[in-house]
């Protein structure tokens, strides 16, 4: 599959701008089903507004409903072909299970010079994740292990000598 399924867009801030009243509808989203491709994937185009100019950062979040912090988040430096183009491709990657639910709050923005945010956009999803999700490689270094164990026992042996005095 090499086109995203999704455009993402800025909504109109203002209920005062022009056309706003005819874009009102853009303001209330149904909640989007994103689903992972084979590689723990979910591919989006990001529509960029017109303020956007070379060098902003635009970056997407996905904060789980019952956390505080981005699961998952992606951030582009914006060439002058992406501005000529009008959007950007982004990717929220390692899409894996979670326990309750893979519900998620969405976080569209677009940082200006010295990160004021210029545009910003909220869209609720739920992302479900390619077959058993993404699993992490588990590494082990045993020579490791072996150094640090030893380490730590003549931390606790001086230490308990030096508590005696």
């Amino acid at each position: 599959m090499s086109d995203p399924l999704v455009r993402l867009n800025f909504a109109l801030q203002s209920i005062e701008e022009p056309l706003s009243a005819a874009m009102a509808h853009t303001m209330a989203y149904d909640t989007l089903h994103l689903f992972a491709n084979d590689q723990h994937e979910v591919r989006l185009v990001c529509v960029l507004p017109e303020d956007a100019n070379e060098g902003d950062i635009i970056s997407l979040n996905a904060t789980h409903l019952l956390a505080r912090d981005a699961r998952y988040c992606v951030e582009h430096i914006l060439s002058l072909e992406n501005i000529e183009i009008g959007h950007v491709s982004l990717v929220l990657s390692h899409i894996g299970f979670r326990d309750d639910s893979n519900e998620y709050v969405l976080q569209l923005m677009l940082h200006g010079l010295h990160a004021t945010l210029k545009d910003s956009a909220e869209f609720d999803v739920i992302i479900t994740p390619h077959e058993s999700g993404f699993l992490a490689p588990i590494i082990t270094n045993a020579t490791g292990t072996k150094s640090h164990s030893l380490r730590h026992y003549f931390t606790h042996f001086s230490s308990s000598i030096l508590s005696f005095f």
